[in-house]
């Protein structure tokens, strides 16, 4: 099984598709979110895994469109708590470092505390928090740091000076995993695109089918239709699936909406996500 991601190895990214597949999987690394979907759409990847959103940083917008152009249903999510370090060569100390480099997701939910204890250090873009970790260690500078997960610090034999550094305790990324299976029996949450008809009241009317239907709305996420100004499609998450879901798309589509269903797949609802050594939404 070849899983294509954005990042390398010792990323978050790595580590979620472990978890779901198996330590055995084969990773296809990729610089970007785009450059994954195009490794599965090319057939160099059988399936991808991707961020979706952070409780910090929000939705990752870029993927959202990404995910509606994939051929592959979205047939699982993972939620898992980070847990971002400040990584840097042997021997540095706080006071050495002058640049700091991570993915800029990683570097906005750390904000604070880089506000905080380096205020005058350079905050430096990377394509991913581990290829930062690695590319500091290539450097060898001790005024460099790179923000990332214990795992890229250990897998490149590097000191951690800082832990937690994350804005809030409470940060945790949604995964999605996308491969041209069937959905689960047991599906319990699906993935939709809806784009309303130019009416007052259509995304309203569209919301009421699923009140009436009993069904809960677990996001509503916007985004504007490309070549139509001040028009929006709906991506949607909802906790059902099946035949009750196919009913009310039904229902939708009869009051000429479009509706797209991108997957249906189990709801990860764990009370306690799994806490792994992590590092961003977007590596």
């Amino acid at each position: 099984m070849n899983v294509a991601i954005q990042g390398q190895a010792g990323s978050f990214h790595e580590q979620v598709a472990k978890q779901w597949y198996g330590d055995s999987v084969t990773i296809i690394p990729c610089t970007s979110f785009r450059d994954a979907f195009e490794a599965f759409g090319s057939d160099e990847a059988d399936a991808l895994v991707t961020a979706v959103e952070n409780t910090i940083f929000g939705s990752i917008n870029e993927v959202y469109q990404l995910i509606e152009e994939c051929e592959a249903p979205i047939i699982g999510e993972v939620k898992l708590a980070i847990d971002q370090m400040l990584v840097v060569n042997p021997g540095a100390t706080l006071a050495d470092i002058t640049e700091v480099y991570s993915h800029p997701v990683a570097l906005a939910q750390c904000r604070k505390w880089l506000s905080k204890h380096l205020p005058n250090a350079e905050l430096i873009d990377f394509f991913d928090t581990a290829g930062a970790v690695e590319f500091i260690k290539t450097e060898k500078g001790r005024h460099m740091a790179a923000i990332a997960g214990a795992q890229a610090a250990r897998l490149h034999s590097l000191p951690i000076i800082a832990r937690s550094i994350q804005n809030h305790k409470d940060n945790s990324t949604r995964f999605l995993v996308l491969e041209p299976t069937p959905a689960q029996a047991n599906a319990s949450k699906s993935s939709l695109v809806i784009t309303t008809s130019h009416k007052p009241g259509a995304l309203v009317e569209v919301l009421q089918v699923f009140a009436d239907a009993g069904i809960n709305l677990a996001k509503l996420q916007s985004q504007p239709i490309v070549g139509k100004p001040w028009n929006y499609k709906f991506f949607i998450d909802v906790d059902a699936a099946g035949e009750q879901l196919y009913h009310v798309i039904k229902q939708i589509e009869k009051s000429d909406h479009q509706v797209t269903l991108l997957g249906e797949y189990v709801a990860d609802n764990r009370s306690h996500m799994l806490f792994m050594d992590a590092t961003h939404p977007g590596e």
